[in-house]
């Protein structure tokens, strides 16, 4: 069954306000369970907003039909114990099931997306050098689209002996300077209100 707030969340990429709302829909949900749809997408915000600890604690609490009854779930939870592992190859392996329902879908792009620039941020912070296969095993990507991601970032690639030279992130890395600056935007606008509360 289609619900049109949670798609209507879902298209405008507003995760916090979906996770809101299935909080709430698991709250009033009639005898404490919730539609297996609602646990798959709160699943699946915190997995993308990278609250590991509140997606086990979800997980916990699903009851034991309802998982049983919907395998999206466990293959969904699987992901997110693989997040909890950082065993990033296993997340994409996982994560390119082509046979992800409606709801899910556009949540495990996302997730998948997030992780990648999140692992490039790390390996920019990590490594001085790494080899490109390595590079391709933590990026879930082909030897090519490793390049491009590595040209993109404003990375030294030496195809010859196989190498990448990773600079720290923020370097030439537009979509994870645009994660940072929503991020110290989110800071400071949370610091105002901290600030005008306590004046």
């Amino acid at each position: 069954p289609r619900n049109p707030l949670m798609e209507e969340f879902l298209e405008c990429g507003d995760y916090q306000g979906l996770a809101t709302y299935c909080e709430q829909e698991e709250l009033r949900a009639e005898g404490g369970v919730a539609k297996p749809e609602v646990y798959g997408c709160l699943l699946g915000v915190y997995l993308v907003q990278n609250e590991l600890d509140h997606a086990k604690l979800l997980w916990q609490r699903i009851p034991k039909a309802v998982k049983q009854s919907n395998g999206e779930l466990g293959e969904l939870w699987e992901v997110g114990k693989r997040l909890w592992c950082r065993e990033f190859s296993g997340i994409y392996d996982l994560a390119s099931n082509p046979a992800w329902p409606v709801h899910l879908s556009p949540l495990v792009s996302e997730l998948i997306e997030r992780v990648r620039r999140r692992v490039v941020c790390l390996v920019g912070k990590a490594y001085s050098v790494i080899r490109l296969k390595d590079l391709c095993n933590l990026l879930g990507q082909s030897e090519e689209q490793v390049r491009q991601v590595a040209e993109s970032c404003g990375w030294e690639l030496d195809v010859q002996s196989g190498v990448c030279r990773p600079t720290p992130c923020g370097v030439g890395t537009t979509g994870t300077q645009q994660l940072l600056l929503k991020e110290q935007e989110s800071l400071a606008r949370l610091t105002d209100i901290v600030s005008f509360l306590e004046n």
